[in-house]
């Protein structure tokens, strides 16, 4: 069955710009006002992130974490393509930061530091986000990573992803609010939502967007109007301002049927409505049990690391503002920038300095011999981000000198 599984994803991949998903229900009754193509599957880009924080829920009911609790930033994670934070390796993000990164900035390497952390690695976290898809009844999904960036074998529909919103608010209603969170601040610098259908739409609590080349704009958007509390999802829109009034129409029409519908009920003409979607989702929770062991252990082993870096950043002595002697552990601390490897040290010294000069004075030069003692590196260190890192090696290309950036010493 599993090669039909990759034509199905295929096909749903070349179809996708012509065929839209969308769905709307009633979040309480799990009636569904209107659908089109919901069972169809599609790349869930980083709606996919909805089930990395809904095992994060999960984990912080359990008690086995705590939002402060700091997270370990592997280099796997710091690699990832943004949308990022652009995280430093063997730095810490914790547990609340690492929630609203994903809700407002959906940090693809974020999702990795929380995979990680529940799963021991990225892949066997993918495997229990599927397990417990598979519990909640959502039956056309499949998840390989936690972010959603694009895998092949990755997909879900617009059913199966309201199937998790409505469990997701009705298990863990005490973290559904931080989904209307409009921004939060990492390392001293602000982030904003993008989620405009939060910013204009009347009564909107946020959920998650999302978007992938292999199929388009992603949404999903919960909102309550007096009683009445909807979630809508639209998969594969044209743009993100097309996707967004999508979901705004299917929520209005929603909203007016909803409050006719119960208008009815009211006056004894109709019986309250239901549907499946309800029956498959109120009744069940992903039985934790399934995910204990894995997750204990790795989180043992990720909070035990980012308790050990929290502590070692305290006891540090301040550096001293001098550039010579260079300490190895600042090197190792920085990202950097090389522009060439050598046999002479001498002709690694001179471009090295050519790039210092193009750049000021501010970054250092290194020689670094690798295992081979006739090569030596021409780097430069000290730049604090990536993106700085990137900026200048982007600067050096513009002046006809190779380079690339890399963490610590290569």
């Amino acid at each position: 069955m599993h090669w039909l599984v990759i034509l199905l994803i295929i096909f749903t991949t070349l179809t996708a710009q012509a065929q839209q998903s969308c769905l709307v229900a009633d979040v309480d009754s799990g009636y569904i006002f209107e659908k089109e193509n919901a069972t169809t599957p599609y790349p869930p880009a980083s709606l996919t992130k909805v089930m990395t924080l809904y095992l994060t829920f999960s984990a912080l009911k359990q008690g086995w974490i705590k939002m402060e609790d700091p997270l370990p930033i592997s280099e796997w994670a710091a690699s990832q393509e943004p949308s990022n934070l652009d995280l430093v390796p063997g730095d810490t993000i914790t547990v609340r930061e690492a929630i609203l990164a994903l809700i407002i900035k959906s940090a693809n390497d974020v999702a990795v530091v929380l995979g990680e952390a529940l799963g021991g690695t990225e892949e066997k976290f993918a495997t229990m986000m599927t397990q417990a898809a598979i519990q909640l009844g959502m039956h056309n999904t499949s998840f390989k990573n936690a972010s959603g960036l694009h895998h092949p074998e990755q997909y879900s529909c617009a059913k199966d992803l309201a199937i998790l919103t409505l469990a997701l608010i009705k298990n863990y209603p005490e973290y559904y609010p931080l989904f209307a969170t409009p921004s939060f601040t990492y390392h001293n610098r602000e982030y904003q939502t993008h989620n405009h259908v939060l910013q204009d739409y009347i009564g909107a609590e946020g959920l998650k967007t999302g978007y992938i080349s292999a199929v388009g704009y992603n949404i999903i958007s919960t909102a309550k109007q007096n009683d009445t509390r909807l979630v809508g999802i639209v998969i594969g829109g044209d743009s993100c301002v097309q996707r967004d009034e999508k979901v705004k129409s299917l929520l209005d029409r929603a909203f007016n049927r909803a409050r006719k519908q119960k208008q009815a009920v009211a006056r004894g003409l109709v019986k309250p409505a239901f549907d499946p979607l309800h029956r498959s989702v109120i009744i069940n929770n992903i039985n934790m049990n399934v995910f204990a062991p894995q997750m204990k252990w790795a989180l043992k082993n990720s909070l035990a690391q980012g308790h050990k870096y929290v502590e070692a950043q305290k006891n540090k002595p301040q550096l001293a503002q001098q550039q010579s002697p260079i300490d190895d552990n600042v090197i190792k601390s920085h990202w950097i920038v090389q522009v060439g490897a050598f046999q002479s040290i001498d002709a690694a010294g001179s471009m090295a300095q050519k790039a210092k000069n193009l750049l000021g004075s501010k970054q250092l030069v290194i020689h670094t011999p690798q295992k081979n003692p006739t090569t030596y590196r021409s780097q430069l260190f000290g730049f604090h981000t990536k993106e700085e890192a990137r900026s200048a090696c982007y600067f050096l290309q513009n002046h006809n000198m190779d380079c690339f950036v890399a963490w610590g010493q290569t």
